[in-house]
């Protein structure tokens, strides 16, 4: 969720507005009646107040690029302060060969250089300040509105699953006596462990706002077991996980929605088998699965997936992509690599 302050909408022309402000000031108070005429001295302040200015946008923008949010600013502000102070040392050459070849013919180099330099530097830290300043302020504001904005979807969606479910420790309980009295049969242990995983993962996570992919994945092979029994070689999923993600982080139950979505909306039968494909990378997680629409639907609320979306859209900038290409359906989740 990335948005615009006024200010930053407006910088483009209050950046020019500032480098025609200062040159002005500059070519006032700096001017010698035995130099350039006025508008040259004033273009000469104006091409180095722009180069300067321009420089250290570019720089801002750059590392906002690279190093976007408030949690990063202390990094961002020193690289911005060595990059920047890097930039006017060479830009700084430029601005002292201008002045010692027009304005000040004769003058010697290296004292005009770190005049101009030090005047550089200050500048430079200001430009950095006043950018970096709006910038942080309006990220800080941003990360709490969305911290705000999650928790209030976290207690609506705990909200709902108070009013439509059962008390789920009362059911994990039940399983754990019900796989007592079952005793010696194997299969209904399993059946019944794997329905006690599903709703211990639940239980522990349902207020957390990201789980690693490698818990995620716990569960949805706990998950996909449930369903193997039910609907047996008629359903099959396949995985390709890269280690490197399953540090990475998504919301809890995100990957088993977009598979329980497939089961939904898909007729499953010996001629048309449900195929799920789960690919990770460190970069992203997709869900493909073969298409072969239900003639009647299953009562829904088709609020799944749109759930996934808006609380990705909490959590990153990075959109939720999906694809409908007909004899395939496609999900493509941003993994986050830390804790929100």
């Amino acid at each position: 969720m990335d948005s615009v302050s006024p200010w930053l909408a407006q910088e483009p022309r209050l950046r020019w507005l500032g480098i025609v402000t200062v040159s002005l000031l500059l070519t006032v108070t700096m001017r010698k009646a035995d130099t350039l005429a006025f508008w040259q001295d004033f273009l000469s302040h104006f091409v180095v107040t722009a180069l300067y200015w321009q420089g250290n946008v570019a720089i801002f923008i750059f590392l906002r690029r690279r190093l976007p949010g408030y949690k990063l600013t202390v990094r961002r502000v020193v690289l911005h302060v060595l990059l920047g102070s890097g930039f006017v040392m060479v830009a700084t050459l430029f601005n002292a060969w201008l002045e010692v070849r027009f304005e000040e013919p004769g003058a010697a180099f290296m004292p005009t250089y770190w005049g101009n330099l030090r005047f550089s530097l200050l500048t430079t830290l200001l430009i950095t300040n006043v950018y970096e300043s709006v910038y942080f302020f309006q990220e800080w504001r941003n990360y709490f509105m969305r911290a705000a904005a999650l928790e209030r979807e976290n207690a609506i969606s705990r909200l709902e699953a108070l009013k439509q479910q059962v008390d789920p420790h009362f059911l994990f309980n039940s399983l754990n006596t019900m796989a007592a009295l079952i005793g010696e049969n194997e299969p209904a242990q399993e059946f019944l462990g794997a329905l006690a995983n599903v709703y211990r993962y639940i239980l522990l996570s349902k207020k957390s706002t990201t789980v690693s992919l490698s818990e995620e994945m716990t569960f949805v092979e706990a998950y996909v077991y449930l369903n193997a029994i039910r609907f047996g070689k008629k359903i099959q999923v396949l995985k390709e996980i890269d280690p490197a993600a399953l540090q990475l982080r998504v919301p809890p139950v995100a990957v088993q929605m977009l598979i329980e979505n497939a089961i939904k909306h898909n007729a499953i039968n010996s001629r048309f088998p449900l195929r799920i494909m789960i690919r990770a990378t460190e970069q992203a997680l997709s869900v493909t699965n073969t298409m072969h629409q239900k003639t009647v639907l299953e009562k829904s609320t088709r609020q799944g997936l749109q759930n996934i979306v808006s609380r990705f859209q909490l959590l990153t900038d990075r959109p939720v992509l999906i694809d409908n290409r007909g004899s395939e359906f496609e999900v493509v989740l941003p993994l986050l690599t830390h804790p929100e």
